[in-house]
């Protein structure tokens, strides 16, 4: 039987924000921080906190059968950073994903960008691969290589060796 939100267990998205780690938290900021500077008129804390915000009172809604909890909180951010670039006029690059730069377009491969991006994300995150979290997450956001080498603070050769590591493990994780 479900818990209602003022029970001493509380809610599900409470207990889901409470059990967010440290490396949660920092993706979590990490992929703010690329959103609000796609979208010069938001803070990244305050773009994360707005998605929490928008859960927390069920304005958005947690497919917890379909994506994890960090997964969400990203597409919330996503879209509130969209819709907010859309509202000021702002010229955006869309947010799409850009999963041909590390798997080139298998036409025989039946996973979509976003399958592709998931089953990465899940060998990474078994592997506790922050860095190649962080470059999957800039790369789905549609960022480039400068704008990724600025937000997370690395040298070029470091971005190289991350995408790198990330096609290896997209031949060893995807289908062919």
């Amino acid at each position: 039987m479900p818990q209602p939100p003022d029970s001493p267990c509380g809610s599900v998205i409470e207990r889901a924000i409470e059990s967010l780690n440290d490396a949660d938290w920092y993706r979590l900021r990490q992929v703010a921080r690329i959103l609000a500077w796609k979208v010069p008129t938001m803070d990244g804390e305050e773009l994360l906190f707005e998605a929490l915000e928008r859960t927390l009172d069920d304005r958005r809604r947690w497919n917890r059968a379909a994506v994890e909890f960090v997964g969400h909180l990203i597409g919330v951010m996503r879209s509130i950073a969209s819709h907010e670039a859309s509202r000021r006029g702002l010229d955006t690059v869309g947010l799409t994903s850009s999963m041909d730069l590390i798997a080139p377009e298998n036409p025989e491969s039946s996973l979509s960008a976003e399958e592709q991006i998931r089953r990465l994300r899940a060998h990474f995150g078994e592997r506790s691969d922050g860095e190649a979290l962080q470059v999957l997450d800039a790369m789905e956001l549609g960022c480039d290589g400068a704008t990724i080498r600025a937000q997370l603070d690395i040298t070029q050769t470091q971005l190289e060796t991350i995408v790198r590591r990330i096609r290896r493990a997209a031949l060893r994780v995807l289908p062919h």
